[in-house]
């Protein structure tokens, strides 16, 4: 029988920038990004390839928020029991199930990511398929190798590599991870509380997202988000976007 885990507040944020190529714990989060160009993957982040953590505790579930460069080379409230049948994923990470509200709760926080961007300006962002697999997945990689940040201590695939995978071509990528949060009002929430998450969220460099919720595990729900450009859109040539309560280190 797996040990139930205290719900905490867990946020680690990494970040890296190359020059080219593209490419957010249990209750809790995690965010990163990256970028790139050429046609290769990539998060969002600014500045020169330094990677960097940032973490703090708290209550109400864990946060990780981080971004990657790419590859050197080209390429409702409902409980964490309410399952819909096995899918691919189930099967590939027994443990991982599809919640009930699934469908409903990736709307709800593609809803209130938009709410947050436009009350300040920006741009909507669009649902991506191939983001949302690459969400679903790694929410799956989450609960089934047992535990939480942008890096797989298992296989050591990262945000880039993730995407490589997924066959996702970007400018820019992020990420954002939460667990323990039962409903999309406070996963958001959380997110927006923890500056390096919001960050995420509120970037400009952004055009569309993938979102993945998976149960099981010790938190019970998990939470991806992955935020991308893509490299059909062209480099994003605004602003430099930083909060300000956001520290990498």
């Amino acid at each position: 029988m797996r040990r139930r885990v205290p719900s905490l507040l867990l946020l680690i944020a990494a970040w890296m920038l190359l020059p080219a190529g593209c490419p957010p714990r249990p209750e809790g989060d995690a965010s990163g990004t990256s970028t790139g160009s050429g046609g290769t993957p990539s998060g969002l982040g600014t500045g020169f390839p330094i990677p960097g953590l940032n973490g703090d505790g708290g209550d109400d579930g864990a946060l990780d928020t981080g971004t990657a460069g790419p590859p050197s080379t080209v390429g409702g409230d409902s409980t964490s029991s309410d399952t819909t049948s096995p899918d691919a994923l189930t099967v590939r990470y027994p443990g991982c199930e599809v919640p009930v509200e699934g469908d409903f709760w990736r709307a709800e926080v593609l809803r209130l990511v938009n709410q947050e961007r436009a009350a300040r300006g920006l741009a909507e962002l669009t649902a991506n398929p191939t983001l949302e697999q690459e969400a679903t997945q790694y929410a799956c990689e989450l609960i089934f190798y047992d535990y939480f940040g942008h890096s797989n201590p298992i296989t050591g695939s990262g945000l880039s590599e993730r995407a490589v995978d997924s066959g996702y071509d970007y400018w820019i990528i992020g990420e954002n991870l939460a667990a323990g949060q039962q409903t999309p009002v406070k996963a958001v929430a959380d997110w927006m509380a923890s500056p390096c998450h919001r960050e995420n969220v509120l970037n400009p460099a952004f055009t569309e997202i993938g979102i993945g919720i998976r149960t099981g595990g010790d938190y019970g729900t998990y939470w991806v988000q992955e935020f991308g450009r893509p490299f059909d859109v062209g480099p994003y040539d605004g602003p430099e976007y930083h909060d300000p309560e956001c520290v990498h280190e």
